[in-house]
């Protein structure tokens, strides 16, 4: 990820530079643009859904993908699009580039904490567990991110209600944009409902999670516990407490050392570092993004071929799915 409320106030961080960048005039470009921050994660949310299941692979398949031939794709889809959809789509497009932008930065950080982890020895804590440990990572750089910049906990600042904000209007048009970039990029034509739909089971699963007194999220872990035989819980990890802290067990303030699995390189940034590291490009990516002579040569220069999990990805590789 990170996680929805780290995107989200990365997105309001960073929304009157954008609105003054993109001339966002409508509080439904203003939407899109934050909704456009959750990037492709809402997809993950459709496996609650009977019925469209089958399509949350997709959330995984645009992490993995050459990111230049995505962000090409969904603005492309944007421009395809009439009217008032048009400068929705647009706005979209640049939240979700900012998506694309904090995950490149941030994830191979968590994967660092998440590899430490799973492989520290500890019984029944080993790969099998890697989703609930990040998870619980990226939760607690959530809780520490919201109380940092806010001064509120989710007690304050409930995620089911701040957050996934966005109009029928919104979502018809980014609907659309998901349709034209999963074929033009998988060569797979995805139910017209595909990303709508994600972002309403999105909000369900937020409001089940909602628990700042700790009381549900315990009752709905120990369920979990019993019913897959685990030790952890993934509800239990996703679920927000109402943690007044501006700091994380997480965030190397101290500055240490760590390594990228993907690149093998050595840094000592905290998260703060890589989070304002983000910050700043904001402007300069989605300038070059939005401008119309950008080609695919340039769009791997811009992205230089990361892909939203940090990870290179090698030219002309294709995701199946």
């Amino acid at each position: 990820m990170p996680a929805i409320l780290t995107h989200d106030l990365f997105g309001r961080g960073v929304l009157e530079d954008a609105t003054a960048l993109l001339n966002l005039r409508t509080p439904a470009e203003r939407d899109a643009f934050l909704l456009g921050n959750q990037g492709p994660d809402p997809l993950f949310y459709l496996v609650v859904d009977p019925l469209m299941h089958k399509w949350s692979p997709l959330g995984g398949a645009l992490h993995d993908a050459a990111p230049a031939e995505v962000l090409l794709a969904m603005r492309e889809a944007a421009l395809r699009l009439e009217g008032r959809e048009r400068s929705i789509g647009r706005a979209y497009v640049a939240g979700f580039a900012c998506h694309w932008l904090l995950d490149s930065t941030v994830h191979p950080f968590v994967y660092w904490w998440q590899n430490g982890l799973t492989s520290a020895g500890v019984e029944e804590l080993d790969e099998a567990a890697a989703p609930r440990v990040h998870a619980e990572i990226e939760r607690d750089l959530d809780e520490m991110v919201l109380f940092a910049t806010t001064g509120r906990t989710i007690e304050r600042w409930r995620p089911h209600e701040r957050t996934l904000a966005a109009s029928r209007e919104v979502l018809a048009a980014v609907d659309k944009i998901y349709f034209y970039a999963a074929l033009w990029v998988f060569e797979r034509a995805v139910d017209p409902r595909t990303f709508s739909t994600a972002v309403r089971e999105f909000r369900l699963v937020q409001r089940v999670f909602d628990s700042p007194s700790g009381r549900k999220r315990a009752l709905l872990g120990t369920a979990e516990r019993l019913a897959r035989r685990t030790p952890f819980s993934l509800v239990c990890s996703m679920s927000h407490r109402a943690r007044p802290e501006d700091t994380s067990d997480f965030d190397n303030r101290d500055h240490g050392a760590w390594e990228n699995p993907f690149t093998h390189k050595v840094s000592h940034a905290s998260f703060w570092d890589l989070y304002d590291g983000a910050h700043a490009r904001v402007l300069t990516v989605l300038d070059e993004l939005l401008a119309g002579e950008l080609d695919l040569a340039g769009a791997r220069a811009l992205t230089a071929d990361l892909n939203f999990e940090g990870a290179p990805t090698p030219p002309g590789e294709r995701i199946s799915w």
